[in-house]
């Protein structure tokens, strides 16, 4: 039969007051944050099971992910994929993980749509590209395609990516202006493609500064 165990001491850590020490039996079992132990409601006295203390834990484990989750968001906004792959890489098992989601989830501070929204327009503000390379981008963060290209239809409609990317090229047409056509239309053509953007919006933006006979 196994020994039953007793809370016989519960004592605050010195290097952080809002850390509890458990004591089980006269002996240190394992810390809590004051969190957990408020939620569980343990006291000296107290007489736990083996599924009593996985439980709490348990508990404890997902408070920890979450805590992290929510610094990793303290600093941009993060992808479902993107929380879970680093909660994962810090440790923490996956049902915690996915309990943190779950939560994170419900009080909306994640969302794959809102993402993808934010992403597309800190894109386009700060370093515009194509639509291809911005699927790709969001993809690579494990949003799913009915948000990618809903987010596209609201932020990036398909009539202005000509004008982003003739945009691109008149910011940097002196680069250009020393070089011949053929040469200039090459460089421009690659740096366009780099950004993501398709062969025919990268061959109608470049028509409109090149007097140059497009190459059958």
């Amino acid at each position: 039969m196994p020994e039953e165990k007793v809370v016989t001491r519960i004592e605050t850590q010195r290097r952080n007051p809002k850390r509890k020490s458990i004591y089980l039996n006269q002996k240190f079992a394992f810390g809590l944050d004051q969190e957990t132990l408020f939620k569980h409601g343990l006291r000296v006295g107290d007489h736990l099971t083996d599924e009593e203390i996985e439980k709490i834990l348990q508990s404890e484990k997902k408070r920890k992910a979450k805590e992290a989750a929510l610094s990793l968001l303290s600093y941009r906004a993060r992808s479902e994929n993107e929380i879970s792959q680093k909660l994962k890489k810090k440790g923490y098992d996956q049902n915690s993980i996915k309990e943190v989601i779950a939560d994170l989830k419900r009080v909306n501070l994640l969302d794959d749509y809102e993402f993808a929204c934010l992403w597309i327009k800190d894109r386009l503000r700060n370093r515009p590209r194509g639509v291809a390379l911005l699927r790709q981008e969001l993809k690579r963060k494990g949003i799913e395609k009915e948000s990618i290209e809903k987010a596209l239809d609201e932020f990036y409609p398909e009539e202005s990516e000509p004008k982003i990317a003739s945009e691109l090229i008149r910011k940097r047409q002196k680069r250009y202006q020393s070089l011949d056509k053929k040469l200039a239309r090459k460089r421009m053509s690659d740096f366009l493609l780099r950004r993501g953007f398709s062969y025919e919006v990268v061959k109608e933006a470049i028509n409109v500064f090149i007097d140059l006979p497009e190459e059958s």
